[in-house]
């Protein structure tokens, strides 16, 4: 599926033919996609860092801070999407055991993938806009819970198990 294609429908979400569209995209244009969402959304702030360096003020040349961030950016990056999509899905995976619904945690953790679109975004504008972190962290955390609730509740509840007495 295409990245435009999958940023359409995350930016659609939790709308239900959005969300079984984006469950039959691989783990692959997933990644892919959670890449270019966070790379992207945070080069500002790796510009700003770049443009603000005070040679005065660090033991390193310039030459080698650029090179240090063209080489370790991507990779700081991969991690911090990995690690912070799993930690994220753990929240929708106790609140499924809550609401009683089949999903497996492979599942929750696209959703989560899916869902972080318009709390990013958010983010970064409460951000830019001089709001406090924490006031603009716990806004985008609200608003992503929020999201992949309204898509759990979408999912059948688990059957009751029937005991013989």
């Amino acid at each position: 599926m295409a990245i435009f294609s999958i940023l359409k429908n995350s930016a659609t979400l939790p709308k239900k033919a959005a969300m079984f569209r984006l469950n039959r995209v691989s783990m692959r244009d997933t990644l892919v996609y959670l890449f270019l969402l966070f790379f992207i959304s945070f080069l500002p702030n790796v510009i700003m860092n770049v443009v603000q360096f005070n040679l005065s003020q660090s033991d390193i040349a310039y030459s080698q801070y650029l090179l240090q961030i063209i080489v370790f950016y991507p990779f700081f990056m991969m991690f911090l999407v990995v690690t912070s999509i799993s930690l994220l899905a753990t929240g929708p995976w106790l609140l499924t055991w809550i609401l009683q619904r089949k999903l497996a945690y492979q599942q929750l953790w696209k959703m989560t993938s899916y869902g972080i679109f318009w709390p990013i975004i958010i983010y970064h504008l409460l951000f830019f806009i001089n709001i406090p972190i924490s006031v603009s962290f716990s806004v985008s955390l609200a608003l992503l819970y929020f999201i992949l609730y309204k898509m759990i509740i979408i999912y059948p509840k688990r059957k009751g198990r029937i005991r013989d007495e």
